[in-house]
């Protein structure tokens, strides 16, 4: 269960795409909305865990001989959504952002993690390493102690964001750093892009 828990640090201590969005969360709308960004990559790395550990010998394969196109499809949609949240900071006369229903933040960190292709890459190159779950009930406690390991790391990364995000306080300063979060997922895609080719 320790290595399961450990992994679980490792694939969300990864500063990538969704490191960036759960800090840029934290610092523009405290450690709350952050957490619940935490939750939704927590998430969406158990269901990941969940079937590398039943049927992780079986699909896993199957998902890395589809690797490039699946590296584009996830950097497009990193590309998008990067874009969009840079364009939503930087433009004129924007009002003063809302608090979001959890829903709302949940939802699009659940579905970036589990389409980001770095989340694919890592599982498979460590999966191999972790124990085989015998059982269902083994494989449902292995995949929470790796989204536990997921969660805290995320948690860390809102905690983070939502203490610069008080040092800074002032709507423009919380929106330079949720630019800055922006343009670094952006920069994630075009990478992963031009990496596919």
């Amino acid at each position: 269960m320790w290595k399961a828990f450990v992994f679980g640090v490792i694939v969300s201590g990864t500063v990538g795409p969704i490191a960036l969005l759960i800090f840029g969360t934290g610092a523009r709308q405290g450690f709350a909305a952050g957490g619940v960004a935490a939750l939704g990559a927590a998430s969406a790395d158990f269901l990941y865990a969940l079937g590398a550990f039943l049927l992780g010998a079986l699909i896993l394969p199957i998902l890395a001989g589809h690797r490039a196109g699946i590296e584009v499809g996830c950097a497009l949609l990193l590309i998008g959504f990067g874009a969009w949240m840079l364009f939503a900071q930087l433009r004129p006369n924007r009002p003063t952002e809302a608090p979001k229903p959890a829903a709302r933040i949940f939802l699009p960190t659940f579905l970036l993690t589990f389409l980001n292709p770095m989340t694919l890459v890592i599982f498979a190159g460590f999966v191999p390493q972790l124990p085989v779950a015998g059982s269902l009930a083994t494989a449902i406690f292995m995949a929470l102690a790796l989204a536990a390991g997921s969660a805290a790391v995320g948690l860390a990364f809102a905690g983070a964001g939502a203490a610069i995000g008080k040092a800074m306080p002032g709507e423009r300063a919380r929106r330079a750093i949720s630019a800055a979060a922006a343009a670094g997922i952006l920069a994630f895609g075009l990478y992963g892009l031009a990496s596919a080719f």
